[in-house]
């Protein structure tokens, strides 16, 4: 609604197919409408993501909207703009990131834009002609995934969502820097080296990271096809071998020369994508696979060959979100699961032959994203879910809640770095947090 002229609303629709279907503008509060969009957003996508309009406080005539960009009009949609593009470069005047999801004109301050996108916060003082960023200081990242280097901790990171993946190697929150772009995926340090690492990024892109040396591509060689059948792929070292990596699509791959070469090294699974792999610290022969599906597949020979599906009736049928072994014992392991309805925490210690129920409605009814058992505190387990993090010391007994002062958004991922004794937690839109734990 025009704030100068409260007869005239505009109005910006998306199609069916995630395009424009047009700019519309009412003069007589909302009892007829003329559509002003014309063909200029014949580009524009994903509007169902990002749609966002508002109108110049002193001046009806002046728009801006958008969705992946931004668009503005002077003279009531007689003719449009571009004025944002996300593809230039980071510090150029009409660069803003992509995503579009809330436009304010503040009526003190006639000509003052504020944007929030996928990149934080941007400021145009011209009407939407040039921005810049604002978002330095802005802790509200959304992590996929997370590690922290086990012979550094200064070195930590991991994907997040439109923003690459972002990484610091001396520990302070105000050095990240990004790596890797698009959405971020799963990132792993080597076991041995901090300037060692796989990064990767959606449907099946995976880059390593070699101290100085730049990046290079060491995806695997699947089909077009398979690359796209994930959105997200797990990697995962053997710990005991740190130049055996294992990744997965519907199937299981394995490198045993830090990624130069890979072998699919499993069937399709269960016809859905891979959500979880764990090699057992305890005995790297036992590798663990879970799927979207809630699948749950065992190798007993380092993934030469695979079981069938061991999730039985215990495990609910949801997305198996993490696996983890305890650090002695291989056969004993611990998978979450995301969903609502039924229990996120299970337990086996045949190799996944039965299962035993850890939440019993004592944990919140939400997804579950994480579990870690300290290899310096065996009888602990950390589950981390869309509600905070919680532990228990008795196998399930009892359940207490480490959440504190973490923030009122879903945790996602859990590290535990033994050398420093502190538990690492990712975050859905509200960053990395830690605390000591032993």
């Amino acid at each position: 609604m025009a704030p100068s002229r409260p007869d005239t609303i505009y109005a910006l629709a998306s199609d069916a197919d995630e395009g424009v279907l047009g700019v519309f503008v009412s003069k007589n509060m909302g009892n007829t409408w003329a559509s002003i969009g014309g063909s200029h957003f014949s580009e524009e996508g994903q509007m169902s993501y990002g749609n966002t309009i508002v109108v110049h406080p002193a001046d009806p005539d002046h728009v801006l909207c958008g969705g992946v960009d931004l668009h503005a009009t002077t003279n009531g949609g007689s003719t449009w703009k571009q004025v944002t593009h996300w593809d230039f470069d980071r510090g150029d005047a009409e660069y803003a990131h992509a995503d579009h999801h809330c436009l304010v004109m503040p009526a003190g301050a006639p000509g003052r834009v504020y944007d929030c996108n996928d990149g934080g916060l941007d400021r145009s003082d011209d009407g939407g002609e040039n921005w810049q960023n604002l978002s330095n200081g802005l802790a509200v990242t959304m992590y996929y995934d997370l590690d922290v280097a086990p012979s550094d901790p200064r070195s930590f990171g991991g994907g997040t969502q439109d923003n690459g993946t972002n990484v610091t190697t001396d520990g302070k929150p105000d050095t990240h820097f990004e790596i890797l772009g698009g959405d971020g995926g799963w990132m792993v340090y080597n076991p041995q080296s901090a300037g060692k690492l796989f990064a990767s990024y959606y449907n099946f892109h995976i880059f390593r990271f070699n101290g100085s040396t730049p990046p290079k591509n060491v995806s695997p060689p699947a089909p077009k096809s398979e690359q796209n059948s994930v959105w997200m792929c797990y990697i995962t070292y053997d710990p005991n071998t740190p130049k055996t990596i294992f990744t997965g699509t519907f199937r299981v791959w394995k490198s045993t020369n830090d990624g130069t070469s890979w072998k699919a090294v499993s069937g399709n699974l269960d016809g859905s994508p891979i959500t979880a792999i764990e090699v057992a610290p305890a005995n790297s022969k036992f590798v663990y696979a879970g799927t979207e599906n809630g699948g749950l597949f065992r190798s007993v020979d380092g993934g030469k060959t695979w079981s069938g599906n061991l999730a039985g009736a215990t495990l609910p049928g949801r997305q198996i979100t993490r696996i983890e072994t305890h650090p002695a014992k291989a056969q004993t392991l611990f998978v979450t699961a995301a969903g609502t309805g039924s229990s996120h925490v299970f337990r086996s210690v045949d190799g996944g032959l039965t299962w035993t129920d850890m939440d019993q409605g004592k944990l919140p009814a939400v997804p579950h994203s994480a579990a870690v058992v300290p290899p310096d505190d065996v009888n602990a387990l950390y589950v981390a879910n869309d509600a905070g993090v919680y532990v228990t010391n008795d196998g399930g007994g009892s359940w207490t809640n480490l959440t504190r002062n973490l923030p009122n958004v879903m945790v996602v991922d859990l590290v535990y770095h033994q050398g420093e004794g502190m538990l690492w937690a990712a975050t859905y839109g509200r960053s990395i947090w830690r605390i000591k734990i032993r």
